[in-house]
């Protein structure tokens, strides 16, 4: 058998088919947040060369999971935080834009896809 045949393929590609990501690279990100806690604050995040999707599809489930933990934080009309009681409260979801050459399937409703060039 070849060294790419099915039953040969490492931990991480099996892995990423069994939770459905896209590829590998996903657990490289997965692995660099566990260490540097990447994700803490990020409410925008664009994904350049994004192909096949596999890091979008982490930030999605990364970031949605923890903004629907978040708390709703009053806003005044200027758009900025306030405490006042005439303030409306919002829960904006985090946005996401994967970018690249090659097209992409849709990932999901969280993950804006474009093609083009950068």
């Amino acid at each position: 058998m070849g060294r790419l045949s099915k039953d040969k393929r490492d931990i991480f590609y099996r892995l990423a088919k069994e939770n459905g990501y896209r590829a590998r690279s996903a657990y490289k990100l997965l692995q660099l947040d566990a260490e540097f806690d990447l994700f803490t604050g990020v409410e925008r995040a664009v994904d350049l060369c994004a192909a096949p999707g596999s890091w979008s599809q982490v930030l999605s489930d990364k970031l949605h999971k923890d903004s629907s933990n978040a708390t709703l934080s009053p806003i005044n009309e200027a758009g900025d935080q306030d405490s006042g009681s005439h303030a409306q409260t919002t829960n904006a979801a985090p946005q996401i834009v994967a970018v690249d050459l090659q097209p992409m399937a849709p990932l999901d409703d969280n993950v804006v896809c474009l093609q083009g060039d950068i």
